[in-house]
């Protein structure tokens, strides 16, 4: 991969950081709620096509165990809603739609819900999934928020000293199927909240089902986060993006060229 703004920015400023276990006991319990859009232009058997689609996840979330190492959260998503427009259609789909339950085009987005997943944070990083069907479903949290669906990020673990402006420390996590590097930088501390941007260069190799559908992407580019959070509890508030990604989409058998703007937007409400 070509050397980009990130990587030099890596390497003059940054540094890696030893995270410590969250502030909040075991059994906090929070929902998080993910807006994701992104608008892609593609060029397929010689027309040009662009394509929006939007999705909406709901999440449960609780902090199972803290240790000197990491934490353990539990995850289950509770709903998907979402709508797709292409060429002038428009679909739209909520899981709580009793009429998409026997869909057998939805089955293989729903499958996903309401199953509880267990996994391991260590230094920033999920390090273990308990089941397959843990992997499938941060696989499939991957693919609706364009890479930006970082597990991790709920809770802000830095020692005391180091919340301050100006500091800040890298992550890297390679994956198969998405890989990134990420710099994270503390932009303003206050009583109440702490503000941290993050710009993450990211490569997916992803599959999307979309209503009975296999959509394959390749893609690499950089999403710009910011994310708020709590000052005493370091529990994430909110966090917004953008970004974009290029690449190829698979659609059919047929390889198209990509250029897609993301746009995500998540809310944080304790339980």
């Amino acid at each position: 991969m070509k050397k980009t703004i990130l990587f030099a920015a890596l390497f003059v400023a940054a540094f890696t950081t030893n995270a410590q276990a969250p502030k909040l006991p075991a059994g906090t319990k929070f929902k998080v709620v993910t807006e994701s859009n992104n608008i892609t232009s593609m060029s397929m058997m010689g027309q040009d096509i662009e394509l929006s689609n939007g999705s909406k996840v709901y999440q449960n979330f609780e902090l199972k165990s803290v240790t000197g190492a990491g934490y353990q959260l539990a995850t289950s998503i509770t709903r998907i809603a979402g709508s797709i427009s292409a060429m002038g259609n428009e679909q739209s789909y909520d899981s709580e739609d009793a009429s998409l339950k026997s869909n057998r085009m939805a089955a293989e987005q729903l499958k996903v819900l309401n199953k509880q997943i267990d996994y391991t944070i260590e230094n920033n990083k999920v390090v273990n999934t308990v089941s397959e069907t843990g992997s499938e479903v941060l696989k499939a949290l991957i693919a609706q928020s364009n890479g930006t669906a970082d597990q991790a990020k709920y809770f802000l673990t830095l020692p005391a000293a180091s919340i301050k402006p100006a500091y800040q420390w890298s992550v890297v996590d390679n994956k198969p199927d998405a890989a990134s590097e990420s710099l994270f930088v503390i932009a303003e501390v206050t009583a109440t909240d702490i503000s941290v941007n993050v710009l993450t260069n990211v490569k997916l190799a992803t599959t999307l089902n979309q209503n009975g559908m296999e959509i394959k992407q390749n893609t690499q580019g950089t999403i710009k986060l910011k994310r708020i959070y709590d000052a005493k509890t370091g529990l994430l508030k909110s966090e917004t993006g953008t970004g974009g990604l290029k690449g190829t989409m698979n659609v059919m058998g047929q390889d198209a060229p990509i250029d897609a703007k993301v746009t995500t937007k998540s809310s944080v409400v304790p339980m």
